[in-house]
């Protein structure tokens, strides 16, 4: 099976939850007091996913994800399933007390339009 990666990341082992969410958000414009319905905007991609790095090199995994979510340039999220997704990282987050083999971690990513 092949693994999720980012820009020059590759995950050790796959996420353990992978999590897309696609919205639209009405838009409306007021004219002389009135409101009406402009239209919807684009679609957004939020993807937002967690698991664990396992082993010697936990926290040097969770150190590279850092790194990446630091650059501010937008890049190719790859999923062995559903393919490219071209997004900004958005957010990285520890969901527990790491420990010395253990990180339990949480991400999510934005799509450029």
């Amino acid at each position: 099976m092949d693994y999720l990666s980012y820009k020059t990341f590759v995950w050790p082992q796959n996420p353990h939850t992978y999590r897309e969410v696609t919205t639209r958000t009405p838009e409306y414009y007021t004219q002389d007091g009135v409101t009406y319905f402009r239209g919807m905007s684009a679609l957004k991609r939020v993807i937002s996913g967690s698991g664990v790095f396992y082993g010697e090199d936990a926290y040097e995994q969770y150190k590279k994800l850092q790194e990446l979510a630091a650059d501010l340039e937008a890049g190719n999220l790859e999923h062995p399933i559903f393919g490219i997704r071209y997004c900004y990282f958005t957010g990285l987050e520890l969901t527990q007390e790491p420990k010395e083999d253990c990180i339990s971690y949480q991400f999510t990513f934005t799509q450029a339009s």
